[in-house]
């Protein structure tokens, strides 16, 4: 048997139904694979330049705690989507949302797997497409789920 062409796959999860959509295909293809699944959760926020040192450092610490919330809830989220025994790790990055993915790829050799919302024509023009964005950079493959596409049912 050929082993898989990647060492994990990467998720992005933003918590809608898309994600868990998403979640339910990655959780599939890394059990079938015997690779380990990474859920990635991007929480971007800009300090402007006018902050001072001292209150941007106060800032940063609150920032932590947001972070350890944020990674709590991403388990709490995600566990009713997850079969049982799959290896899973956990993330949180500070990047924009594309950056971070494509980072976490990139350094786990991994395949992404995310959900698209299925804006189109202006909508989508309009509001940008993390999913669009992702495929057009990233140097590994990116499966793209469309919302009515379900692996199991609910």
């Amino acid at each position: 048997m050929i082993p898989p062409p990647f060492e994990s796959v990467v998720c992005p999860i933003d918590f809608s139904e898309c994600s868990a959509n998403a979640l339910r295909w990655a959780a599939w293809l890394a059990q079938a694979s015997g690779k380990p699944l990474r859920l990635l959760h991007a929480v971007h926020v800009d300090t402007p330049s006018y902050i001072t040192p001292e209150r941007r450092e106060r800032i940063l610490e609150e920032w932590n705690e947001v972070r350890r919330h944020a990674e709590a809830h991403l388990k709490e989220w995600a566990r009713p989507h997850l079969p049982e025994g799959i290896e899973v790790h956990y993330e949180i990055s500070d990047a924009p949302p594309v950056e971070a993915i494509i980072a976490a790829a990139h350094r786990a050799n991994a395949w992404v797997v995310m959900g698209t919302h299925g804006r189109t024509g202006w909508r989508s023009v309009w509001l940008g497409s993390v999913t669009t964005r992702t495929i057009e950079q990233a140097k590994v493959p990116v499966l793209a789920i469309p919302p009515d596409k379900t692996i199991c049912p609910r």
